[in-house]
């Protein structure tokens, strides 16, 4: 996909950074104030019946493109919430658009909206809201940390 005049710079998950590409087919997403758009195709292998994306690749794209759109702002953040309604079966390998919008902002916690649609189609196929917490700086290294007690613990009961 071009990238689109006002778009950030791509931004990937550290999944996909060493593919060079999202490989859930989100393009490069525009930003503006409050908002984010990002060209999404749902490639075949991601179906669940006949045409139709599995459900768990549109949840899955909703918290990429969601997340992403606070990243690229410089905001690096963790999703809290996530919920997704399914209003219509989503093509697979169509065009599509994803419209995200900044809803407020308390302190750490950012609350977004998207809604999922055919490109150059306003119907809505799937909508999602959810929380974002920006992260501390300390936030994997306290992930590590856990893990490593909990290895440890586990360890020490399987003794």
């Amino acid at each position: 996909m071009s990238d689109p005049a006002g778009s950030a710079p791509e931004f990937l998950c550290g999944s996909c950074r060493a593919y060079g590409r999202c490989r859930l087919g989100v393009g490069p997403i525009s930003l503006t104030d409050d908002a984010a758009l990002a060209a999404v195709v749902c490639a075949a292998t991601f179906h669940a019946g006949p045409r139709v994306a599995h459900g768990g690749w549109t949840a899955a794209v909703f918290d990429d493109v969601m997340g992403r759109s606070l990243g690229q702002r410089g905001i690096p953040a963790v999703t809290a919430t996530l919920t997704t309604d399914f209003l219509k079966p989503v093509p697979v390998e169509e065009p599509l658009a994803i419209a995200v919008s900044i809803d407020a902002q308390e302190g750490r916690r950012w609350m977004l909206s998207a809604t999922l649609t055919l490109a150059g189609d306003a119907t809505p196929l799937a909508r999602a809201h959810g929380v974002w917490v920006e992260r501390r700086s300390d936030h994997f290294e306290r992930h590590e940390a856990g893990l490593k007690a909990h290895r440890a613990a586990r360890d020490t009961a399987a003794d």
